[in-house]
């Protein structure tokens, strides 16, 4: 089993749970579609802050470091980037992943289309070591900030970049859920784990 199929299998399970049908899911949330993965499990330094355990802390940005940059930039493209610039990366979010995570009822009318509404999310760079996800909050589209005002610590925030373009999904799990499918997660994965996914014929 590759390191990347379990996280691959919690997004499924979610959104099984939610009434999505179990064969798309599987088919859509696969090395098929997607070709690369980071999976974050959320600081409190990386929540909004209306969801801070902690509120000594007023930074909303998420901190990517190590080799998880290359999900958001080749090494040289790094090493070219001002510590002042500010970027956006088209992504896409779920509605009813927002409103899974609020505790909202989901309407499902088709569980063979997960709809997904597009949007943008901002990237600063901070030196070669440190990529800023969610840089302004002000810039991103509202469906993203939305999504991060249903996460808190320790809950987990994956990316997913496609194969066919390089537009982002980004999708919301809490922990209670993941815990259930992997109780170990966090000596099993980093805080920023990056995968890689080569394509299944």
């Amino acid at each position: 089993m590759a390191a990347y199929d379990p996280i691959l299998n919690i997004i499924r399970e979610y959104f099984i749970d939610m009434g999505y049908n179990e064969i798309y899911v599987k088919d859509f949330i696969s090395e098929r579609v997607f070709k690369e993965i980071i999976s974050i499990r959320l600081a409190n330094a990386n929540v909004m802050i209306r969801n801070k355990s902690d509120h000594k802390s007023h930074q909303t940005h998420i901190a990517i470091t190590g080799e998880a940059i290359e999900f958001f930039y080749d090494p040289k493209e790094m090493v070219q980037k001002g510590s002042s610039i500010v970027e956006t990366r088209t992504i896409y979010i779920s509605p009813n992943n927002i409103k899974q995570l609020k505790g909202e009822d989901v309407d499902i009318e088709d569980p063979r289309d997960m709809i997904r509404v597009k949007g943008v999310v901002t990237i600063g760079t901070r030196t070669q070591k440190q990529v800023q996800l969610s840089k302004r909050n002000a810039e991103n589209s509202v469906e993203f900030n939305l999504l991060r005002l249903g996460l808190f610590e320790n809950d987990l925030l994956i990316l997913l970049k496609q194969r066919e373009q390089e537009a982002l999904w980004a999708i919301g799990i809490p922990q209670d859920f993941y815990l259930d499918l992997i109780p170990n997660y966090a000596k099993k994965y980093e805080t920023n784990t990056y995968l890689r996914m080569p394509k299944k014929m």
